[in-house]
């Protein structure tokens, strides 16, 4: 279900597992498809990939969430969204960079934040809010 790479600093949990409880480690961790985490998960980097849930708050410095996740609340530095993504809340001190359809209840960026094709956004505050539309673009 979950294993660690001490040396390197990186937690991996196996793809289909289903986490009850928080989970914290102090460094990279990297979930496979469709992993559930019904607690918080913190760490220095959270990589999710493609129908992950994560029931509690994203905690850590840069986020990457895969294709079709949900999430309730992020709070990083950087954040990711790949191709439709739902989630509530996205609280970022740096950059967010969302993908197409993507559904987005409220998202606060403290620098720039990149939307690129269709995806709707509830409220969204950045101090740079860049739309694209080109496929090719972005991701």
């Amino acid at each position: 279900m979950i294993l660690v790479d001490k040396d390197r600093k990186i937690l991996v949990v196996r793809r289909g597992s289903v986490l009850t409880k928080n989970v914290r480690f102090d460094g990279t961790i990297v979930a496979g498809i469709s992993c559930s985490f019904l607690g918080n998960v913190e760490g220095y980097e959270v990589k999710l990939s493609k129908h992950c849930t994560v029931g509690g708050i994203v905690r850590c410095t840069r986020a990457i969430v895969g294709a079709c996740s949900e999430f309730n609340v992020i709070e990083a530095e950087d954040v990711i969204l790949l191709r439709g993504c739902r989630g509530k809340r996205i609280y970022a001190t740096g950059d967010v960079k969302v993908a197409s359809n993507c559904i987005i209840g409220e998202i606060y960026a403290g620098r720039n934040l990149v939307i690129e094709g269709n995806s709707k956004i509830g409220k969204m505050e950045a101090r740079r809010i860049v739309a694209v539309n080109d496929q090719n673009a972005f991701i």
